[in-house]
């Protein structure tokens, strides 16, 4: 049986629906992740400008009554279990590019030796007869080598750290360090326009030696000598121009503290961009909000309370529709008496009243007609 246009028609609609809610999803995706890049950015202008202090005060208390609004909202769970997904898939993430990163160092890494023989000027003719008398070994000594081609300067840098930065840790002292050592030495020289007020080119094996006491960095040259792993005759020397700092350098820590602050409230913002997306979080955040701003304002320049709608027989409460001028029924201790009154107003929005009890156990000090505070 041939299927009728009516049919086609609405798988072709729900196709439709279903690529503009995929559509609308990526949407959204990449709007998170603006606002996100757009909080670290303006927290590194705000640090810029006015300092790490002012900058994490300002951002952090921001997110402090941000997250606050969201847990008097009934929003702290879904809220923070948004930011866990987000913080484990940083994590994840770094992790899994950390390992990249060093496998691919560790890999690529060139070897300490060489088999190629120099043959530049006189010794290419010369080459050619000896090859055919002379052990190999003899013609590297006579000849000479071309040098290999020196490891890169981050993966010198991370031999160093190794033995500088991890060789106190004592779960990883023992294999880390040696996973990223490379065979021969690594010293660093530190140039003369690096050096210190009143310290002379003399002092400069001290200087690179030691730790500096005043947490700066110092230019100069990275040297990296090895010997060749295969033969063993002969030396390699690199020489790298770059800068060095103390492992416990304030500047550093400072650096990485820094970092670490405006990842966490990029992630946090983010956590809390993704909530407010949704309507439903978003009325519930807003109307807390607006509370707390009215319960400012109250604060600020107090006004005088509304006029209270009187209780009449017959007007029943809100939450369980029994009448006002009876006790609720989960009341368990009621006012007795001719005079006993089981209800309560609001007094700062609408007016009217509902029983003591009922919002009380509600948990809210929220109107349920105007949303205003009761008290």
């Amino acid at each position: 049986m041939a299927a009728s246009p009516f049919s086609s028609l609405l798988g072709k609609m729900a196709v439709f629906a279903v690529l503009k809610a995929f559509l609308y999803g990526v949407f959204l995706g990449v709007l998170w992740e603006c606002a996100s890049m757009a909080v670290l950015l303006g927290a590194t202008l705000v640090e810029h400008r006015m300092g790490t202090v002012f900058m994490t005060i300002s951002f952090v208390g921001l997110a402090v009554l941000a997250f606050s609004i969201a847990s008097h909202a009934d929003l702290a769970r879904p809220l923070f279990s948004i930011l866990a997904f987000r913080l484990t898939a940083q994590l994840a993430m770094t992790l899994g590019t950390g390992s990249v990163l060093l496998t691919t160092m560790l890999h690529d890494t060139p070897q300490c030796a060489t088999d190629q023989l120099r043959k530049t000027g006189w010794r290419a003719p010369a080459l050619r007869v000896a090859r055919r008398v002379l052990p190999r070994g003899w013609l590297r000594r006579i000849f000479g080598v071309e040098p290999p081609f020196g490891p890169p300067f981050l993966r010198v840098l991370a031999a160093a750290l190794s033995n500088e930065w991890l060789g106190w840790m004592p779960s990883f002292g023992g294999w880390l360090p040696s996973l990223l050592s490379l065979p021969g030495t690594i010293s660093f020289k530190p140039g003369g326009a690096g050096l210190p007020a009143g310290v002379s080119a003399a002092d400069d094996a001290g200087l690179a030696s030691s730790w500096l006491s005043s947490g700066q960095e110092l230019a100069g040259v990275y040297t990296y000598v090895c010997q060749d792993t295969r033969h063993g005759d002969f030396h390699y020397l690199f020489r790298y121009h770059a800068f060095w700092m103390r492992p416990a350098a304030m500047a550093l820590l400072h650096a990485l503290g820094s970092l670490l602050i405006k990842m966490l409230l990029m992630h946090a913002y983010a956590a809390l961009f993704m909530l407010l997306a949704q309507a439903n979080c978003r009325d519930a955040w807003v109307a807390e909000l607006r509370r707390r701003a009215d319960r400012f304002r109250r604060l600020v320049w107090p006004r005088p309370p509304v006029r209270l709608i009187a209780v009449e027989p017959g007007d029943l409460c809100a939450f369980c529709h029994e009448e006002l001028l009876q006790a609720a029924p989960d009341d368990s201790s009621p006012a007795t008496g001719p005079d006993a009154v089981h209800h309560r107003s609001c007094r700062w929005g609408c007016g009217k009243a509902v029983h003591t009890a009922c919002a009380a156990n509600w948990g809210r000090n929220a109107c349920v007609y105007c949303s205003a505070p009761m008290s």
